[in-house]
Parts: C-alpha cells; structure tokens; sequence
C-alpha cells in the first residue's frame, strides 16, 4: 500500500515544484459519464495555472493567478450524485480570493439499459465572481456526457451549455470538450484534452475570437480510491489563454 503513496509524491512535486503563479478556469475537466457510487463520497482539488493569458491582454501579468476549486460529490443513488464547489484563488499580488460557490446534480444511464456508450447529464448551477472587486453573478452549465472505451482506449465528449442569468453578460454559450487517453498496464493513461469556448446561439464568434485550447495529458490509476490528472494546455487562437497547467487530485471515501 506504500508505493501509491510514493507515486503520488512523485507526481505532486512534478506539477509543484515548478513555481507555477497564473490564472486559468476554476475547473478544467473532461467528464467521465459514470457517477460515484451510492453513498460514496469523493474529494476533488481542482489546481489550474496560467503561465500566459491571452494576447488579447494588456497586462499579460494580470493572468497570473493560482485557482484552487474544492469539489466535493456524494452518491445519493446508485445512479445520482450531488456535486459542491468552491471556487477560490490567489490573485497575481498573492492575495487569497473567495470566488464563489456552485451545486451540481447528476443522473447516468443505467448500466442495465445497455447502451452502447456510457452517457449521463449534469446540470451546474451557482454564484461566481473573476475577482474580489466584480459582483457576483449567476451562471451555470448544462453538461451532456458520452464516453466510450474500446480496448486500451478511452474517448469522452461533453458539449456544454454554459448560461450566464444574470451581470452585463447574460446568454448562453457553447462550449464543447473532448478527451482521449490510452492507458499502458492498467495503470497510466497518456493521451490529450480539448477545450473550446465557441461564442452564443445566438452568434458563433469568428475563429480568432473563440477559445480553443489543447494539450497532453496523464492520468495516474494508483489506486481504486485516487484519482490524479494533468497536463498542460496550449491555446491556438489569440483570445485563449496560452499556456495552462492543470492538476486535479482526488480522494474517495465509502465503504
């Protein structure tokens, strides 16, 4: 039971050690359709850093921030779960902010309908705020999840709707994910994320002004208990953030 504990310290001092101060999107991950068990409970920190914000900015400096998200999900059936964040984050200067809180409840497909693809859909809903000085807002998603495993690899989908009710910038957007990943003797998954911002329904925003990022990934199995992911992004267009590193760390607890 040691050498998890051992990996993980190795992996942790891999991501930390580089003295990494930015500013990335308070959760970056691609969802995976199954839920926790019932009555299950699992931990997540979300550590997301941005070397480089987007060449739109003035000040390349003010993307610098840490973004810490706790997740917190429990499994209330063997197909639901409720998920609790709070988002925080220490600003380019080193300052701790409180951002903001979200819920997220979740139902899969059961296994005994026999689909062919694994697929769930979530619906997140809260408070946010980019800084301590901005007001609040109400904003959420919705996430369709599809996911697939073929042999040693792994395939998942999740064309997100993101709405903003509330602030200047009300409307719904969309914003598509995708993630791959072969995994080497069950214990190390390499393969890459995608994420994208593509502007409204309303009006899909030219190829220079969306958001598209892309990058290697690793995924840690140590444990049936752990979860470990990350990488780094790259963005392709002007107006994404151009170099984010991500670590999600997690822990379950249940019988």
């Amino acid at each position: 039971m040691q050498q998890p504990k051992h990996l993980l310290q190795a992996f942790l001092l891999l991501f930390v050690s580089a003295n990494c101060v930015a500013q990335a999107d308070n959760e970056i991950q691609v969802y995976a359709s199954p839920t926790i068990q019932h009555k299950w409970t699992i931990f997540e920190l979300h550590s997301n850093y941005t070397f480089k914000g987007s060449k739109t900015f003035s000040n390349p400096r003010s993307a610098r921030w840490t973004n810490e998200t706790l997740e917190i999900t429990h499994g209330f059936a063997k197909n639901f779960e409720i998920g609790f964040y709070t988002f925080t984050g220490f600003s380019p200067d080193g300052k701790f902010q409180y951002l903001g809180n979200q819920l997220r409840p979740r139902v899969t497909v059961p296994a005994s309908w026999k689909w062919k693809v694994g697929a769930s859909l979530s619906v997140e809903f809260g408070f946010f705020r980019p800084d301590q000085s901005s007001d609040f807002i109400w904003q959420g998603e919705i996430r369709p999840i599809i996911d697939k495993t073929v042999g040693n690899w792994y395939f998942a989908f999740n064309p997100n709707i993101d709405f903003v009710l509330s602030g200047t910038d009300k409307g719904v957007g969309i914003s598509p994910q995708f993630k791959t990943v072969y995994t080497i003797n069950g214990k190390v998954g390499l393969g890459f994320e995608y994420y994208s911002g593509l502007g409204s329904f309303q009006k899909i925003l030219p190829f220079k002004q969306q958001e598209h990022l892309i990058g290697p990934m690793i995924d840690l199995y140590l444990h049936p208990k752990w979860e470990v992911n990350g990488g780094f992004l790259f963005g392709i267009t002007e107006n994404s953030n151009q170099h984010v590193l991500k670590l999600l760390l997690g822990r379950r607890r249940g019988k």
